[in-house]
């Protein structure tokens, strides 16, 4: 048996186990098997708990909303609660000030003295761990930025550090922390200790200066604060970085869904080896007493490896989620979700109640999860997770699958069908949608390709991470106009003859050879995920978990939607018998929800109608490995395969 929420923090507690915390605010506890011993109490005002820490029998947890618990680890009875809208110094709030959604993991102990970030980020509250009480409200030790992690450590010198790519030095005795160095032009997620060499390590989640949005990986500091070193590995934000219990090795991934191995008998930074092949990026690393590695999954599946990256087992996670939505060319009414599990088939029809949506096929497939989907004539093409783009025809029967070098991201498909154009790590791949040959490829300075999109008479768009529009010829490739709008981008496509990027910063409508013609972003707590443009209205979802409502003309904020069931990933307008226009949005988890939009101004825009969830799938991946010899040593077998065994749960 396992929790049946997906799990967004993994941390190892010696002498009890593996302590995880889930999307609905709750926390388990696993035996270091991976099966469930015990879950706390349902809560009542659940949300994603990423803040977590364990110190002398009690466990303290905050939500994304600012609430703080705390359980008792013996029992995972929960203790205590502080309402994040309650709690709060109200002299030194602003004008109609509330808390604000954040996925804050800051949590520092010291002392029996729990200090946290509320949901008023300007604010920190300093608690009595075996009491609860409210000691202090003080401000922030990171100003307005809220404290992403805290490293107790050192036994005399803390660190913490921010969302802004700040790490500061000083102590939780008296609160002062005067040392500061810049590290990241984003999320500083983990700060370790690293007691064999007296340092700290630090990860990257955007790299800084001329790495920003290019390169990132781990940084080094000393307890002074000067940088020592860095070892950029990363495309994508790096997540954790644990030792082994000697300190001999380091661990260290993220996005990218590879696990890093660091040989730390040196004090040189050096990868020995790689593991890839997990099923989904990944989020959360914990160290067992004994050396064993608790890789945690953003799906939710937990792999344990050995201390060298061997597989032991995972936890036989079911798991799903809907990456994007895309009718088909032939009829508005069918639609292509992209899933963890595949590519699924669904038709949207009337009911007395409205319109609802019927799952019709499921097509499974053996390369990742899928995460875009692009209509052609009778099917669609996806892109896998494991670099693999493929095309489908309707009724399921495949037509072909080509393997990339590098990581893909998005694909578009051009207005004459022909062509399909992927945005990989290491620029963009021009594929023929008939037989997946490759026709071309084009890059733009080297840099990762995160969006492309084709203009109405042919031309490339393609967007690199750090944000370079670039628009190529249609004939010869050349570059017809270029722009540096600043910011990463997670999807692009082309309405009326106009580009449309979501990503850092909004949505931003951009008028190709102008520029930033209009931009929607107010109000959106995080990363703009997706949107779209329908009927004088724009819809836009964050990573914060929202759901907003503008209107297109004038820009003006219409509606907010918080605290959504799970994390919005794909939208698209669909309608009913009527021709009147329903939201469909599609969740982690699997789920689909339906929105009635309303436009007359007496109601809010959004209202719920339904919601669907698609089934759960076992995960089936294959862990890989390459290793990296010392200078010097004899090469080792390099990407080594090792398949994950059927009876371990994760290739059923």
């Amino acid at each position: 048996m396992q929790p049946p929420d997906r799990i967004v923090r993994i941390l190892s507690v010696e002498g009890a186990g593996i302590l995880a915390s889930d999307t609905y605010g709750r926390i388990h506890l696993l035996d270091e098997e991976l099966g469930l011993v015990g879950s706390s109490p349902f809560v009542r005002q659940g949300r994603p708990l990423y803040g977590l820490a364990v110190a002398d029998g009690w466990v303290v947890g905050k939500d994304r909303m600012g609430s703080v618990f705390r359980w008792a680890l013996d029992t995972l009875d929960l203790v205590d609660r502080l309402d994040p809208a309650q709690i709060c110094d109200r002299s030194r709030l602003r004008p109609r000030e509330e808390p604000s959604p954040c996925s804050s993991r800051g949590i520092g102990v010291w002392r029996d003295r729990v200090f946290v970030t509320s949901g008023y980020h300007r604010q920190m509250l300093v608690l009595d761990l075996h009491t609860f009480e409210v000691l202090e409200i003080r401000p922030n030790i990171c100003g307005d930025s809220p404290m992403e992690w805290a490293c107790t450590e050192h036994p005399t010198r803390h660190a913490v550090s921010d969302k802004r790519g700040n790490l500061r030095f000083g102590s939780f005795d008296d609160g002062v922390f005067p040392d500061l160095v810049k590290l990241d032009d984003g999320n500083i997620h983990r700060v370790r200790y690293d007691a064999r060499h007296d340092r700290f390590w630090c990860t990257q989640d955007f790299g800084e200066g001329d790495n920003a949005d290019i390169a990132n990986g781990v940084v080094t500091v000393s307890p002074s604060g000067e940088k020592e070193g860095e070892l950029l590995f990363a495309r994508d934000d790096v997540e954790f970085v644990a030792f082994s219990p000697d300190f001999c090795r380091a661990y260290a991934g993220g996005f990218d869904g590879e696990l890093h191995i660091f040989d730390n008998s040196r004090r040189e930074l050096r990868v020995e080896r790689t593991v890839s092949g997990f099923p989904h990026q990944l989020s959360d690393l914990t160290v067992g007493p004994a050396g064993q590695v608790y890789v945690l999954c953003q799906d939710g599946t937990i792999v344990e490896l050995d201390g060298g990256g061997t597989f032991v087992r995972d936890n036989g996670h079911r798991r799903q989620a809907v990456w994007d939505i895309q009718p088909s060319r032939e009829d508005p009414h069918t639609l292509y979700c992209a899933t963890d599990s595949g590519v699924t088939v669904a038709r949207v029809r009337d009911g007395a109640a409205g319109p609802m949506l019927r799952a019709e096929a499921e097509h499974p497939t053996e390369w990742g999860f899928t995460r875009r989907v692009a209509p052609v004539a009778s099917g669609w093409i996806g892109v896998g997770r494991d670099r693999t783009v493929f095309r489908t025809d309707r009724d399921g029967t495949a037509r072909w699958h080509v393997r990339l070098p590098e990581l893909a991201h998005t694909v578009a498909v051009s207005p004459d069908d022909g062509r399909a154009l992927v945005a990989t790590n290491e620029g963009a791949v021009e594929l023929d949608t008939g037989d997946g040959r490759t026709l071309a490829e084009f890059g733009v300075d080297g840099l990762p390709v995160w969006a492309t999109a084709y203009l109405p008479d042919g031309d490339r768009v393609l967007i690199t991470r750090n944000g370079v529009i670039a628009v190529l010829d249609a004939a010869d490739g050349s570059v017809r106009w270029r722009f540096d709008q600043g910011e990463y981008p997670k999807r692009a496509w082309v309405r009326d003859g106009r580009l449309y990027v979501v990503g850092d910063g909004g949505l931003k409508e951009i008028g190709i050879g102008v520029g930033v013609a209009a931009r929607w972003s107010k109000l959106l707590s995080n990363t703009v995920e997706n949107a779209v443009v329908s009927e004088g209205l724009v819809y836009a979802s964050s990573y914060g978990m929202q759901l907003a409502v503008y209107e297109y003309g004038s820009t003006r904020f219409a509606g907010l939607l918080e605290e959504l069931p799970d994390y919005p990933k794909a939208l698209t307008v669909v309608r009913d018998a009527d021709d009147a226009p329903y939201l469909l949005v599609g969740c982690r988890t699997g789920l689909l929800s339906l929105y009635r939009v309303d436009t007359g101004g007496t109601r809010p825009v959004l209202a719920k109608l339904r919601d669907h969830w698609l089934p759960r799938r076992p995960v089936r991946y294959r862990l890989r490995h390459t290793d990296r010899p010392a200078e010097g040593a004899a090469p080792h077998a390099g990407d080594a395969a090792a398949r994950v065994p059927a009876g371990a749960g994760a290739a059923g």
